[in-house]
Formats: structure tokens, C-alpha cells, sequence
């Protein structure tokens, strides 16, 4: 049998035995998980809408005019109309911060996209593990392009965080051991490509929700009959929220949008495959082991609660149909990988 293994299998397994034992070997996946990815999927939608229309398009050569007129911003928002009606969780103020996210992304790059080539969006790879012919690693490109002015080849990675991206943060420099941007190397070359490195393009998600009304008995009024700064009688409208959440992105852009240039050399490369091949020959060892471990220290991570806390737990059962749902494909994420 051919063990597949992706980032995110990797990430689970590393993680905790009893969550990549839930997810991939039984595969089971919270319906609460499915909820919170909503906005990022959400959001994901409209980017690869905005990427396809440059692919699809006769781009100028140089920056003298905007390219394509508002085209790409328009296909954005109408692929992100398109996900809503299959995300109900994503509810008027979340889609509106995307909405305003995604205008706020078309103004910081659209000015620049002459410069690149786009060659694919969503691109799949299945890629051999060096050595290991019943090894595969699987997995996705974000968008595959070519500068056209060294004409070298270039994979993009999107993410959205809630990290700090000023120049002395920690979230670049984590990127020089990070395991994803090592494999997708391996994964342009099994796709007949040699890549220069990979274009990190990070969206920073505004925290702020819409304002409430503050509560009749903390109200604290002026002399002349007005409500202290800070105070409000009513609740945010939407329209009132979009409009605040543009003004602070259009403050600080960089503070929201920022792209750097990762690169690998062959060395970190052949250290990253090691570590990949020493984790899949664990997942394959102890996929038929009676008993797979928790791990407590990554039941509280990052502010948020482990989706199957509960099952570990004793509180509920993964047949909670309630909480939990059960997949054929536990690589959902992946076409080409229609099981595994």
C-alpha cells in the first residue's frame, strides 16, 4: 500500500497521535472545524477568482495603467457571493470584512501584477519521497507564476493570520525551517518546473467585530444631553462597520499585506525531505497500533480548543453526528486524491 502524506497530515501527526489517528486514519473531521474554516475559505475563494482572471489575461508590460480595470476585483467578490450560499456560518459582518479585505488586497497589488506571469491556480502535485517508492507526498500550490523579468518560476503561498508582521516579529524568520515551503519545492519539480523559491503572501485578519450599543446602565452622558466618546446608543451597522474596517486598513496597509521571498538551498531541502520521510515511516508503523496517544498540551493552543476535545475526553462519542462527521476522502482538500 502507498502511504500519501501532506503538510497537513504531517502538521496533525507532529501534533498529536489521537488527532491525526481521528482525522486520518478514521477519518472523522468536527463540524465546528469545518464552521471556523468558513472565512478562510471564504476569503480563499475570492483569491483564486482574482489570480485567474491575471492568468487568463493579456497583461501590459509595464505599471503605466492599472491592468484590467477593477476585472479581477470584480470576479473576487462575485466567487465569494458564489461560497457564501455553502458557508452559513459565514455570517453580514464576516462577509464584509472579507469583501473589504479583498478590495483593500486589489488596491495593494494589482498595481504590481504586471511583473508576473500567472501559470496555474490551485495546482495539485503528487511527488515521490526520495528512496521511498511506497511514500508519496501530495499536495497543492496556491498559484504558480513566472517573473518576467528573470523569468524564474515561483510558487505563492497565501495565508491568512492574525500574526504580527512588523520587522521584529518571529513570523518570517519561522519560515526558513517551515516544512510546507520544502515540500511544495519537491512538488514544482515533480510538476517539470524548477523553482527559484516561493512568494509568501500574507493578509493580516482585522480582530475587530461590529460595535454594540453600550448597555442603558453604563451610559455616562455630557452636560448638554451626548453620550461620552466610545459610547454608542445603538449597535454598528454593517455599512457603518465596512466603512471603519476600510478607513484603519487604508491607514496602515502594510500592516494588513505584506510579501516576501522565501528560498531554499539544496541542503535545507535534503534536511526537510529527511524529516518527511522519518514522519511517514511513524504514521505508516503505527497506523495498525491498538492505541494512539493524546498529546494534553495541544488541547489548548493559540487561544482555541482542540475540535475533538470532547471525544478525547469522554464528554461525547465521534458518532455524535452533532459534532462530528465522517469522510471517505481524508484528504479532502486534494482532487487527484480521491482516498488514500
Amino acid at each position: 500500500m502507498i502511504e500519501v502524506v501532506t503538510k497537513s497530515r504531517l502538521y496533525a501527526f507532529n501534533l498529536c497521535q489521537r488527532y491525526h489517528h481521528n482525522t486520518y486514519n478514521l477519518g472523522y473531521r468536527s463540524l465546528a472545524e469545518r464552521e471556523d474554516a468558513d472565512f478562510g475559505n471564504l476569503f480563499h475563494a475570492g483569491l483564486d477568482a482574482w489570480w485567474s482572471t491575471y492568468m487568463h489575461a493579456t497583461m501590459p508590460e509595464t505599471a503605466d495603467t492599472p491592468p484590467l480595470s477593477g476585472l479581477a476585483l470584480s470576479s473576487a467578490l462575485a466567487a465569494m457571493v458564489d461560497y457564501r450560499a455553502k458557508a452559513p456560518a459565514v455570517d453580514d459582518a464576516a462577509f464584509a470584512k472579507a469583501g473589504v479585505m479583498m478590495a483593500a488586497y486589489d488596491t495593494r497589488w494589482a498595481p504590481t501584477m504586471h511583473e508576473l506571469e500567472v501559470l496555474g491556480v490551485e495546482v495539485e502535485f503528487v511527488a515521490m519521497v526520495p528512496g521511498r517508492k511506497r511514500l508519496r507526498v501530495a499536495g497543492k500550490l496556491d498559484k504558480l507564476v513566472r517573473r518576467r523579468a528573470t523569468g524564474s518560476i515561483w510558487f505563492v503561498e497565501h495565508k491568512t493570520t492574525g500574526a504580527d508582521l512588523s520587522a521584529g516579529s518571529t513570523y518570517w524568520s519561522r519560515l526558513r525551517m517551515d516544512p510546507q515551503v520544502s515540500i511544495y519545492f519537491g512538488g514544482c519539480r515533480a510538476l517539470g518546473y524548477e523553482p527559484e523559491g516561493c512568494l509568501y503572501d500574507v493578509i493580516v485578519r482585522p480582530n475587530q467585530r461590529p460595535l454594540k450599543a453600550t448597555p442603558e446602565d453604563q451610559r455616562k452622558y455630557t452636560k448638554d444631553g451626548r453620550l461620552y466618546a466610545k459610547q454608542r446608543e445603538t449597535d454598528e451597522t454593517v455599512e457603518e462597520f465596512r466603512d471603519r474596517l476600510a478607513g484603519l486598513i487604508s491607514e496602515a496597509p502594510d500592516g494588513y499585506f505584506a510579501r516576501g521571498d522565501v528560498v531554499r538551498l539544496e541542503s535545507e531541502l535534503e534536511e526537510s525531505a529527511r524529516d518527511v520521510e522519518a514522519t511517514a515511516l511513524q504514521i505508516r508503523e503505527l497506523a495498525s497500533a491498538d492505541h494512539a496517544p493524546r498529546n494534553p498540551g495541544a488541547c489548548h493552543m493559540y487561544g482555541r480548543t482542540c475540535s475533538f476535545f470532547d471525544a478525547c475526553s469522554g464528554v461525547a462519542s465521534l458518532d455524535d453526528k452533532t459534532k462530528f462527521r465522517r469522510t471517505e476522502n481524508v484528504h479532502e482538500e486534494l482532487v487527484t486524491l480521491k482516498s488514500a
